[in-house]
């Protein structure tokens, strides 16, 4: 009897600490990628889509990588033909919505490099919530220039 009632409580503990994982886990980062530059760069760019498929906004507080001295989340403003990066403080993502952090728009501004990031190289982000939750994701170093042609058909 001890070890069915041992399994029972084992099977239920390792219920709820599942479904508290899964209560938090509600967001998914996809598309994420840094554009490499060259070896001596002291700022890097990356994106990705960080889509909340929960049922409750989620305020993105901050960034971090521990491949950069620093990262910020910036947007790209025009402003007299000029464009112009300006940090964002946090990111509000509604219920079951998406923020895109791509070229021309919001993005990672990535500082002070910790080694050489060459195209294939993985880089860690960290994003942090305001409830003090984090994700994390891997994102590949890729070389790109100007717009990408590679899925048009001619």
């Amino acid at each position: 009897m001890n070890i069915y009632l041992s399994r029972i409580l084992t099977a239920l503990l390792l219920l709820i600490v599942a479904s508290a994982a899964t209560a938090d886990a509600t967001l998914e980062i996809s598309e994420a990628w840094v554009r490499e530059a060259p070896p001596t760069a002291l700022m890097m760019a990356g994106y990705m889509t960080i889509n909340n498929t929960g049922d409750a906004p989620v305020t993105v507080i901050s960034i971090s990588s521990p491949d950069f001295d620093s990262a910020e989340i910036h947007r790209t403003v025009i402003e007299e033909g000029i464009a112009r990066m300006l940090p964002v403080s946090q990111l509000e993502i509604p219920a079951n919505s998406q923020v895109k952090l791509e070229p021309g728009g919001l993005h990672l501004m990535l500082f002070d490099p910790k080694r050489s990031l060459p195209e294939g190289e993985a880089v860690t982000f960290i994003i942090h919530l305001d409830d003090s939750n984090s994700v994390s994701t891997t994102s590949p170093v890729v070389r790109k220039t100007g717009e990408d042609h590679s899925h048009h058909h001619h």
